[in-house]
């Protein structure tokens, strides 16, 4: 299909770049986003609207959250159709306790076994 007049006048806008960045967060993980420093595209006809993700994505990327591999010696139903699955982490050795977003889960039907990777 070729180019319309509409689509060449927009790619010919000039660009604006919006940047969020976290120094602290920056010296504490200088590897994060595996070590690449490309940034993430996002096309918005205004500049307002680039701001405004970028701010609710740096809030997101901003929460330090940490990962975790968990076993249940039993089966475990996760009903997805319910919403985003997450389960509450109390490990003392971890200090952790609190509500964290199931990323990962194996159910092991042999050993009659769960396995979770959490985030939170």
């Amino acid at each position: 299909m070729p180019a319309t007049a509409a689509d060449i006048a927009a790619a010919s806008r000039a660009a604006a770049i919006v940047v969020w960045i976290d120094p602290d967060l920056g010296q504490r993980y200088p590897s994060a986003r595996d070590g690449s420093v490309s940034p993430s595209t996002g096309y918005f006809d205004l500049q307002a609207d680039a701001e405004e993700v970028i701010s609710a994505r740096g809030e997101l990327i901003g929460t330090e959250r940490r990962r975790f591999a968990v076993a249940v010696a039993e089966i475990l139903s996760v009903e997805i159709a319910t919403g985003l699955p997450t389960v509450r982490l109390i490990d003392a050795e971890q200090a952790a306790d609190g509500n964290m977003l199931v990323s990962r889960l194996e159910l092991d039907l042999e050993t009659e076994s769960t396995s979770f990777e959490l985030f939170g």
